[in-house]
C-alpha cells in the first residue's frame, strides 16, 4: 500500500507541474491572440483537452506498467490488457466516472481513487482557467 500511495502521490504532483505549464504555455499563447477572432475561445479549449488527454495517458502507461510488472494490483475479470482498455479506464476515472464493465483490485484502488481527485482538481483548475481567459475575450467584444 505505501509503494502505491507514493507513486500516487508522486503522479499528482508530476500532474500539477505538467497542467501549471501547460496552463502558462496557453496562457502566454493567448495573449497574442486577436481577442476579435471568433476562433480563439474553441482554440484555447482545445489545447486544454489535449492537456488533460496527455495527463490521462500518463496514468494509463502508469496502470499497465504496475499491472504488467507488479503484483501490486490488478482488475477484475471482465478487463482484457489492451492499450484501450487501460486508456478507458483512465480516463474514466481521470473524469471521475468511475464507470466501466472492470473495476480495480488490490492497491490499485488507491491510484484509481486518486486519480480521480487529481483530475477533478485538474479539470476545475482548467475550467476557471478557461473563463478567466474567455472572459477577457468576450468582455473586448
Amino acid at each position: 500500500m505505501i509503494i502505491t500511495s507514493l507513486i500516487s502521490l508522486f503522479l499528482i504532483l508530476i500532474t500539477v507541474i505538467i497542467h501549471y505549464r501547460g496552463l502558462c504555455w496557453v496562457a502566454c499563447l493567448s495573449k497574442e491572440w486577436d481577442t476579435q477572432n471568433f476562433f480563439v475561445p474553441p482554440i484555447l479549449m482545445f489545447f486544454i483537452a489535449v492537456l488533460h488527454l496527455f495527463e490521462i495517458v500518463i496514468y494509463a502507461l502508469v496502470f499497465y506498467l504496475m499491472h504488467e510488472f507488479t503484483n501490486l494490483g490488478g482488475f477484475t475479470d471482465k478487463f482484457e490488457p489492451h492499450i484501450w482498455n487501460y486508456l478507458y479506464f483512465s480516463g474514466a476515472n481521470y473524469t471521475t466516472l468511475g464507470m466501466s464493465n472492470f473495476y480495480p483490485t488490490g492497491h490499485f484502488k488507491v491510484l484509481a481513487f486518486t486519480e480521480s481527485l487529481n483530475g477533478f482538481m485538474m479539470l476545475t483548475w482548467s475550467a476557471t482557467f478557461f473563463f478567466s481567459r474567455a472572459g477577457q475575450f468576450f468582455n473586448d467584444n
